[in-house]
C-alpha cells in the first residue's frame, strides 16, 4: 500500500531537509516569506494520509488532446498514442489512488506551443502542481528556483533502476528535480521492400544497415539506382530532425558541440566530418532538403525512399499503419560508437505561491505513480523505457519492434548538454547548419561562426 510507503518514507523525508534547504532560498513562484526549506520539507513529511482525501492537484503536460477516445477509461492496455497512454494512465490514477487524490488537467495541447503556456503559468505565478518538460530544460526552471527539489528515495523512487543517462539528466546542481517517464531517440524507420530490391534485406528478414560512411555513400547509391528512391527522408526544413542526425554523427566520434566542464566545441574535426558527411548525402541525390517534419513522413509513406529518420515516438504507429514491409532498427553507427540523439520526457514540481504542503506531496504520489508506470507508457508508444529492468523485461522485449533498438535503449542514447539555455545554444549552431544546407555557406566559415556565438552565448 503506498500509504505504508509514504509514512514509512517520513524519517528519509526529514533526512533529505539538507537537499532542499539549498534550493529553498530563493522567491521562485513567489514563496511565502519564511517559508524555508527546512520547514518546508517538514511540513510535507508531516501530510497525513487523511488530509490528501478529496485533494485535488493541476496537470500541465504536452502529447496533445484525446478527450474523445479516453473519456472514462483506465485500461492502459487501450491507449493507442501519446495522448491516450497519458491520459489513460491520469484517469487509472484518479479512479484508483487510495488516498482519494484526483487530477485535473490544465490546458494546451501539443509540445510546439507548449512551453509558451508553461512559461506564462510560471510568469503568472500560477503552474501548476505537477508539470511535463524535456531533459534540456529542466535546469532553466531549477536555477531559477522555479522547481521543487526532492530526494527520490525517500518517495518512494528507485531511480537506481533507472539508466545512467536518465539518472543523471533529472539532476542540477547535485540536487534532483524530476522524475524520468522516457528516453527518446532517433530510429532508422525502413521500407523493406525498398531496400529488398536494393539488396539490403539480409535472410533472417532483417535490413542490413551500413557499418560506416563509406557503406552508407555506397548503400546510397545502390538504392537510388536500383529503386530510384531517396536513401533517408529527412525533416530538413523549418525542423530539428537534421539537426538531431549531424548531432548524433557527431557523439559517434566521441566528441560533443558543448565540451563536459561548458565550454563550446563546434569547430572541430568531428563536427566538420559530420556536416561534410551529410552534405555528400545532399550532393549525391540521397537526401534532399526541401521537407519539413510532415513532408518527410508523407515522402517515405508514399514509397520515394528507403529509410525515415524519425523517432521512437512512431514504431507503434508505423508498425501498425506502414503500407509496406515495415521494420525499425537502431540507427547505424556511421563514424565510430554507437551513439545517437536522445531526450527525456520528465516530470517536475513547479513551486507554488503557498508551497502547500499537501498539495507537494500529492503531486509525488502521482509522480511516483508514473514512474512505476513508465512500462505502460513504453509500450503503448514505442518511447524508451527509462528503467533498465523494465527494458530488459519479458514484456518490454514482447512488444512489436522492441527488441530491435534495445542498444539505443541501454547504451547509444545521448542526451545533449544540460547546461543553462541550451534552447539558445542549439539554436546558434542549428542556424548556420541550414546556413550551409540553404545557402551554401562553407563548412569551416559555419563552424567557426556557430563557435563564436555559442562562446558569447555561454560567456
Amino acid at each position: 500500500m503506498r500509504k505504508t510507503r509514504f509514512a514509512g518514507a517520513a524519517a528519509s523525508l526529514t533526512a533529505a531537509a539538507m537537499l532542499l534547504t539549498a534550493c529553498g532560498t530563493g522567491t521562485g513562484t513567489g514563496s511565502e516569506a519564511g517559508s524555508g526549506a527546512d520547514d518546508l520539507v517538514d511540513r510535507i513529511a508531516a501530510v497525513t494520509d487523511d488530509q490528501l482525501d478529496g485533494v485535488t492537484i493541476t496537470m500541465s503536460r504536452m502529447f496533445g488532446d484525446c478527450e474523445e477516445t479516453t473519456q472514462g477509461v483506465t485500461d492502459p492496455s487501450l491507449a493507442a498514442s501519446e495522448c491516450e497512454a497519458i491520459q489513460i494512465l491520469t484517469n487509472q490514477f484518479n479512479a484508483e489512488n487510495e488516498y482519494g487524490i484526483t487530477v485535473e488537467r490544465l490546458g494546451g495541447a501539443d509540445w510546439h506551443s507548449y512551453y509558451d503556456a508553461f512559461n506564462a503559468s510560471v510568469a503568472g505565478g500560477d503552474p501548476a502542481d505537477i508539470a511535463n518538460l524535456h531533459d534540456y530544460s529542466m535546469s532553466d526552471y531549477a536555477q531559477r528556483d522555479q522547481l521543487l527539489a526532492f530526494d527520490p528515495e525517500a518517495v518512494g523512487i528507485d531511480l537506481s533502476d533507472s539508466t545512467a543517462q536518465a539518472q543523471s539528466s533529472v539532476v542540477y546542481d547535485d540536487k534532483t528535480y524530476a522524475v524520468p517517464f522516457d528516453s527518446h531517440a532517433i530510429l532508422a524507420h525502413i521500407n523493406t521492400d525498398i531496400l529488398g530490391a536494393a539488396g539490403y534485406m539480409g535472410e533472417d528478414g532483417r535490413p542490413i544497415m551500413p557499418t560506416s560512411a563509406d557503406e552508407l555513400l555506397e548503400m546510397a547509391a545502390a538504392v537510388k539506382e536500383k529503386t530510384g528512391t531517396y536513401l533517408f527522408s529527412l525533416g530538413v526544413a523549418n525542423d530539428d530532425m537534421a539537426w538531431r542526425m549531424f548531432y548524433s554523427l557527431v557523439r559517434q566520434q566521441g566528441s560533443d558541440v558543448v565540451s563536459a566542464d561548458g565550454e563550446a566545441q563546434i569547430d572541430t574535426p568531428e563536427a566538420a566530418a559530420a556536416l561534410e558527411l551529410m552534405n555528400e548525402l545532399i550532393e549525391g541525390g540521397y537526401i534532399h532538403t526541401d521537407a519539413d517534419y510532415a513532408g518527410s513522413i508523407d515522402e517515405w509513406k508514399s514509397g520515394k525512399s528507403a529509410i525515415l529518420v524519425n523517432g521512437t515516438w512512431v514504431v507503434n504507429e508505423y508498425a501498425a499503419t506502414a503500407p509496406f514491409g515495415y521494420a525499425v532498427t537502431d540507427f547505424p553507427a556511421l563514424m565510430g560508437e554507437p551513439a545517437v540523439w536522445a531526450s527525456s520526457h520528465m516530470w517536475v514540481l513547479p513551486r507554488q505561491r503557498d508551497d502547500d504542503p499537501v498539495a507537494y506531496r500529492a503531486a509525488l504520489e502521482f509522480a511516483s505513480f508514473l514512474y512505476d508506470n513508465t512500462d505502460v507508457w513504453a509500450v503503448a508508444t514505442g518511447h524508451i523505457a527509462p528503467r533498465v529492468s523494465v527494458v530488459e523485461s519479458d514484456a518490454y522485449q514482447a512488444a512489436p519492434n522492441r527488441e530491435f533498438y534495445t542498444s539505443t535503449a541501454l547504451n547509444d542514447i545521448r542526451f545533449v548538454p544540460q547546461i543553462d539555455n541550451w534552447t539558445a545554444v542549439k539554436d546558434l549552431i542549428h542556424t548556420q547548419l541550414e546556413e550551409v544546407w540553404f545557402n551554401g555557406k562553407d563548412v569551416a566559415a559555419a563552424l567557426a561562426e556557430a563557435q563564436s556565438r555559442v562562446e558569447q552565448q555561454l560567456d
